[in-house]
C-alpha cells in the first residue's frame, strides 16, 4: 500500500542519515577520540578567522559551518563561541551563536521527529524531570530543558521525541534564544577580551 511504501521510505532515508553520521562519527574519532575532534576543531576555528575580512557574508558562512556542526552533533560548541567573539567580538559573536543555534534546534527538531524512532533514538533521563510540567507551563518547561548540562545536539534530537503537542513551536524557539543567550554571552564576552585568537582557544582547550 501507499502507506506502507512511505513508511518503507521513510525508514531506507533514516537508515541512509544514520550510515552518513556514524561514518562523519568514525572519521573524526578515529584517531584519538574527543581531545583530537576538538584539536581539529581548534585547527579550523584559526583558519576561519580570516573569513572576518570577507565582512557579513564571512559571518555569515561563519554561522552556517556552525549550524552544520551542531546538526550533525560534534563537540566543541564553547570552543567556537569563544572564537566568534574574539573574531566578531562580544555582541555580534553572540549573535552568530544564538542564530546558529537556534538553526540547528530547529532544524534538528524537523529530523528528529522524522527519523528519531526510526534511528532508534531515546528520550535521556536526564531531561525527563524538566518535562513533567510542559503542557502546564511549556516556556519555562522548554527553557530549563535547554539547560540541562548535556550536549547540545542529545537535547536538540531529544526534544523531537515528545508529542509536537508538548514542544509548541513559538515557546520552544522562545525558550531556545533564551537559554543560548544565558549560556553564551558570557563565553563569548570571554573571547572578546582575548588579545588573539589563539589565546582566546587555549582558555578553553587547556581545560580539556
Amino acid at each position: 500500500s501507499q502507506r506502507s511504501q512511505k513508511k518503507a521510505t521513510k525508514r531506507y532515508l533514516a537508515l541512509a542519515l544514520g550510515s552518513v553520521l556514524a561514518l562523519i562519527a568514525a572519521y573524526v574519532y578515529k584517531q584519538g577520540g574527543k581531545e583530537e575532534l576538538l584539536n581539529l576543531i581548534r585547527d579550523a576555528l584559526l583558519s576561519l578567522q580570516s573569513l572576518r575580512d570577507y565582512g557579513p557574508l564571512g559571518w555569515v558562512i561563519f554561522v552556517g559551518a556552525f549550524i552544520a556542526q551542531l546538526t550533525i552533533c560534534l563537540p566543541g560548541t564553547m570552543v567556537v563561541d569563544v572564537a566568534l567573539g574574539n573574531i566578531y567580538g562580544a555582541v555580534l559573536g553572540t549573535v552568530a551563536s544564538v542564530l546558529a543555534k537556534t538553526v540547528s534546534a530547529l532544524l534538528s527538531l524537523f529530523l528528529g521527529r522524522l527519523f528519531g524512532k526510526a534511528l532508534g533514538l531515546e528520550f535521556p533521563a536526564a531531561l525527563q524531570r524538566h518535562m513533567a510540567a510542559v503542557q502546564k507551563r511549556p516556556l519555562k518547561a522548554l527553557f530549563l530543558a535547554r539547560l540541562a548540562p548535556i550536549s547540545t545536539g542529545v537535547k536538540n534530537y531529544a526534544l523531537a521525541l515528545l508529542p509536537p503537542e508538548d514542544v509548541p513551536l513559538l515557546p520552544y524557539t522562545i525558550a531556545v534564544i533564551a537559554a543560548n543567550l544565558v549560556v553564551t554571552t558570557g563565553v563569548c564576552i570571554l573571547g572578546a577580551g582575548a588579545d588573539n585568537l589563539v589565546d582566546a582557544l587555549d582558555q578553553v582547550t587547556s581545560k580539556h
